[in-house]
Order: structure tokens, then C-alpha cells, then sequence
């Protein structure tokens, strides 16, 4: 979307829900929400986008949500004219492909969505060192996050996880490949002794994809809202 909606924080009041509008209520920098951005631009789905500020959450999401997290997908049903809310990146992401199965993303053969759906819950090996470089535990963080991604190099048999071409396991994982380079303050550099081959051509093929590049925050706004998130002061809205 090229223009970015404003973060609505607590006092605000909830937008008005359109019939006939599917409604995403995310945070520009979150990667839980790229993944449903990814998904919703890869099938080419129309959506109404809110950000949330999640420092400061506005009161009427939190009693859709009382969690407060976010992605979450919103919308009338046509047929009972009830209010639908669904939270959760996997949960939103999955219901995106069967409600809207013109483009599935997930294979039809149960025993490889299973394998594929395994990369993903398993992928807390690779997200759970990065946060930790993040907030300055580099040492035990790099070595970790290394790990992580040799499973997934020694994992990546085809052009993409998913095959030939991306599918949903491709853009359940991609969101904190890209935000890899944030790590490089820290001392971690991808790939840096040659070992991840794989995984670096995989990079250089999603990066080129177009859904990819239609919801991609730039690198340097990226990056200037994660020094304000390491530092406890999250800035939402800027350019």
C-alpha cells in the first residue's frame, strides 16, 4: 500500500467495518503481520490495513484481542451479516488460503503440508536466537541463530521450500531472513565463512519476488524503528 495508515493507540476510536472489506489489523514492522502481508499479496486479496501501536493499544482492540497482539483479520460474513475475527499470523494465514483458494499456497498432499508446517514451528530455533542478538546477547545469540539456519540450509532441496516456486512455509520464514542485516551492528553477518549457499540463493530468489517486494518496509525505516524498539521507545509513524 503506498500510503501507510497512521497507528491508532489507546483514546482512539475503532474505524467503521465495511461489508464487503477485509480487514487486517497489523504494525508496519511487525514480521508476525508481514507473514498475513505476504500471504494476502501472493493471492492477490483486497484488504482494508489498521496499525495498531502496540505501546500504547487502543481500548477498543483490546476487547477484540484481549492479547493485543497482532495480525488479526476482520470482517462481516456475507451470508449471517456476524462480525468475524480471527488472530494469530498462522491461524490468519491458513484461513487466507482456504477462503481464498484460487491460489493455494499449501500443498494438497497432507503428509508434505505436515513436513512443511514441521519448518515452521521448528523456525523458533532461528526467531528466538535473533531477538536475543537483537537485545544485546550477541555471543550465545550468533552461535545459535548459525545453527538454526544449517538445519534449514541442509533442509532446502528445491529452489524454495515450498518447491519450485514460494509457498506458505516460504513466507512463514521469510520475514526474519529479512530483517537479517538489522543483526549486522551486533556482529552477525549471514553467511559470513560460505557455509549456507543454499539458503543465500533462496534469499536472492524471494527478495526478487514480486509479493515480496510489494510489502517490503524499507531497510533504513526498518532500521530506525528497531534502534527505537532496542532502546524501549518504539517510534510507529514515520517515513
Amino acid at each position: 500500500m503506498s500510503n501507510v495508515p497512521k497507528h491508532l493507540k489507546s483514546g482512539s476510536e475503532c474505524p467503521t467495518l465495511k461489508e464487503g472489506q477485509l480487514r487486517l489489523y497489523g504494525m508496519r514492522f511487525c514480521p508476525y503481520v508481514h507473514r498475513a502481508k505476504l500471504v494476502l499479496a501472493a493471492k492477490n486479496i483486497p484488504y482494508e490495513e489498521i496499525n495498531i501501536n502496540l505501546t500504547a493499544k487502543p481500548e477498543w482492540y483490546l476487547k477484540k484481542n484481549p492479547p493485543g497482539q497482532v495480525p488479526s483479520l476482520e470482517w462481516i460474513d456475507n451470508q449471517s451479516k456476524e462480525t468475524r475475527f480471527i488472530p494469530e499470523s498462522l491461524i490468519v494465514s491458513d484461513y487466507l488460503d482456504e477462503a481464498y483458494p484460487q491460489t493455494r499456497l499449501q500443498p494438497t498432499d497432507p503428509y508434505l503440508r505436515a513436513q512443511q508446517r514441521v519448518l515452521i514451528e521448528r523456525f523458533s530455533n532461528v526467531v528466538g536466537p535473533f531477538y536475543k542478538i537483537l537485545r544485546g546477547d550477541p555471543k550465545e545469540g550468533i552461535e545459535s541463530i548459525n545453527k538454526g539456519l544449517t538445519t534449514y540450509e541442509e533442509t532446502l532441496q528445491n529452489t524454495y521450500f515450498g518447491g519450485s516456486k514460494p509457498a506458505m512455509v516460504d513466507y512463514m520464514l521469510w520475514p526474519w531472513f529479512e530483517r537479517l542485516p538489522l543483526l549486522k551492528d551486533a556482529g552477525f553477518q549471514f553467511n559470513a565463512d560460505g557455509n549456507l549457499p543454499k539458503l543465500a540463493e533462496w534469499i536472492q530468489n524471494m527478495e526478487n519476488n514480486e509479493s515480496v517486494q510489494k510489502v517490503k518496509v524499507p531497510f533504513d525505516i526498518l532500521k530506525k524503528f528497531i534502534d527505537g524498539y532496542v532502546q524501549g521507545k518504539p517510534e510507529y509513524d514515520f517515513e
